[in-house]
């Protein structure tokens, strides 16, 4: 077990996207979560996390449970490179 990622946003988002393609191209694991027909919701977790752009992404810690806000997209590229 080790480490995955939770992206919230919408099926729609070209950064959603293009967050998704790079999990796939570095074969790490990870969760998405569409919120496309819930925007209340996802403007909830836009608050919450304090950011105002999707994708919304955390990392996971699978073992312990730990989870951390990563950012977005340009965020996670930084963290996996």
């Amino acid at each position: 077990m080790g480490k995955r990622f939770i992206i919230y946003g919408r099926a729609n988002c070209p950064f959603c996207i293009h967050a998704i393609d790079l999990c796939k191209a570095q074969s790490t694991e990870y969760i998405f979560l569409d919120y496309s027909s819930k925007p209340l919701i996802l403007e909830e977790y836009k608050e919450f996390y304090e950011q105002n752009t999707v994708p919304i992404i955390l990392s996971n810690d699978m073992e312990t449970g730990e989870t951390n806000r990563i950012g977005g997209y340009t965020d996670l590229l930084d963290c996996l490179s």
